[in-house]
């Protein structure tokens, strides 16, 4: 239980440390409380909001799945009855969608709880809510709407835009916000101040640090830099905080040892909220189990492991698997995907969430899910360094950290549109099945992996499967439930 450890108030809280994992969401106008504790459980219960896309539901469903199969890397597994994400797969964004409707349900209900905390937290008159555990309480709380916000406004573009708690049913009726006012009314303002509250530099608890806040603030710049704002000073703003983060020293890639790979590091939950791992959805295997490791385990694989169900999930495509240069340790068995292991054969299946003490254990899992990896820091000032004059010896060192790791040679002496292009494969190599950061790529750059070694176009790009991007697909529709109860959502 040492990863749920709360180090900067656990000698004040007074609660056991599951509640951080097990606290109820605020997701509907209620007073926060008069004490301490009770700002605690307030903002404790902003974090439960980032989990819902990342649990299985029904009998094969995950929510993230409808960003990762529309981008040509993976497929649904046959038999997994996820209708949504099949109707993704083909490139239909239906707006009846219950996997996007979570997200939008969701990481709105976390913006709520976030805003009971921020407007609540000031006025609590307890003399153990001192100025600095108040700010820091605060920090995660704006961190959080933040990154909630940064979703939403990446997946469904205009949207409602509100930063009160709800007080009636008149405040569900709000029209829709620009991008551009998303992002600078309340993304990069939280953000900032998040920053600058006294959030301790890194953390092993799986709390908000200033690690994740300068992280997160790296990515929001790059995709400001991209569509649909394309406000090109933001690339040397995105190099500035990534290269904060870069110096500070405070993360460093996983690297194979004696004992392991780094890639059973990245999916053991041993690992997690260590190394790369910057910012991550928390689980453990008690209070909140994590079902990300039974979704990806193999069907066919049932010779690997004692659990009865194998959901598959998602699996790579073959297109995919062959873009991988065959020294490239990504693509090989065992690097993020599999189809062998302990001289058994299955599916080619994903191997990013899939770890030993899983299979040999009583099959309950408390694997942490990834949102945001040291290895994307180092691409998203790679990439910005280079859009902002061309990459330099800085630029290249955190490519090559990349490469190098894979098992591939060092990059030297490119063009910047070269540069560009190798920064943007090694997005799509590194990040496959991992929290839809390609679709979002993809999204901002106006440009989509063809598996050949080069980037298309997005409109009448083809996937795999044969279907065809066009205008329908640069954002999800905003539900379809959501505009019958909002009218103003419609337009």
């Amino acid at each position: 239980m040492k990863k749920y450890i709360i180090i900067f108030i656990v000698c004040l809280m007074a609660s056991s440390c599951e509640d951080f994992l097990e606290e109820v969401p605020r997701s509907e106008k209620t007073t926060v409380g008069t004490s301490l504790l009770d700002a605690q459980e307030s903002v404790n219960g902003i974090y439960a909001f980032l989990r819902a896309p990342y649990n299985r539901t029904g009998f094969a469903k995950m929510g993230f799945s409808i960003l990762e199969v529309s981008n040509g890397t993976l497929k649904p597994a046959v038999g997994t009855q996820d209708t949504d994400m099949e109707d993704a797969y083909v490139l239909n964004y239906n707006p009846s969608s219950a996997s996007a409707a979570t997200f939008w349900n969701t990481y709105y209900g976390g913006v709520e709880a976030a805003n009971i905390a921020i407007t609540s937290i000031p006025d609590i008159d307890d003399p153990d809510l001192t100025p600095a555990i108040a700010d820091r309480l605060l920090g995660e709380a704006y961190f959080l709407r933040a990154y909630y916000y940064f979703q939403l406004v990446q997946m469904f573009g205009d949207i409602p835009l509100n930063l009160e708690p709800s007080s009636s049913l008149a405040d569900g009726q709000l029209s829709k916000s620009s991008v551009q006012e998303v992002y600078e009314s309340v993304i990069v303002p939280d953000l900032v101040f998040a920053e600058n509250s006294g959030l301790p530099n890194t953390d092993s608890s799986g709390r908000v640090t200033v690690g994740a806040v300068k992280s997160l603030l790296a990515k929001v710049y790059l995709t400001m830099a991209g569509n649909p704002l394309n406000q090109t000073d933001k690339f040397a703003m995105a190099r500035d905080k990534a290269n904060e983060v870069i110096t500070a020293d405070w993360y460093q890639l996983f690297q194979t040892d004696g004992e392991s790979t780094w890639f059973d590091k990245l999916s053991s939950p041993t690992f997690d909220n260590t190394g790369e791992n910057i910012f991550m959805v928390q689980y453990d295997n008690q209070a909140v189990q994590s079902t990300i490791t039974s979704y990806f385990t193999p069907i066919g694989g049932e010779a690997i492991s004692p659990l009865s169900l194998h959901f598959g999930g998602m699996e790579p495509e073959q297109e995919f698997i062959d873009s991988y240069d065959p020294t490239d340790l990504r693509g090989q068995n065992q690097g993020f995907f599999f189809d062998e292991l302990d001289g058994f054969t299955f599916n080619n299946s994903v191997y990013k969430y899939f770890y030993d003490d899983y299979r040999t254990g009583n099959g309950l899992s408390g694997k942490n899910v990834p949102l945001i990896r040291y290895a994307d820091v180092l691409l998203t000032y790679a990439e910005a360094q280079n859009e902002v004059g061309q990459a330099n010896v800085a630029a290249y060192a955190a490519l090559n950290q990349i490469r190098e790791r894979a098992g591939l040679t060092q990059v030297s002496n490119l063009s910047q549109d070269e540069f560009r292009e190798e920064v943007w494969k090694q997005r799509v190599w590194e990040f496959p099945a991992e929290a839809g950061i390609i679709w979002f790529d993809i999204r901002r750059t106006g440009f989509v992996f063809d598996n050949n070694g080069g980037f298309n176009g997005f409109l009448g790009h083809t996937l795999p499967n044969g279907s065809s991007f066009s205008e329908d697909n640069l954002l999800f529709p905003i539900p379809q439930s959501e505009v019958v109860l909002n009218p103003n959502l419609a337009n």
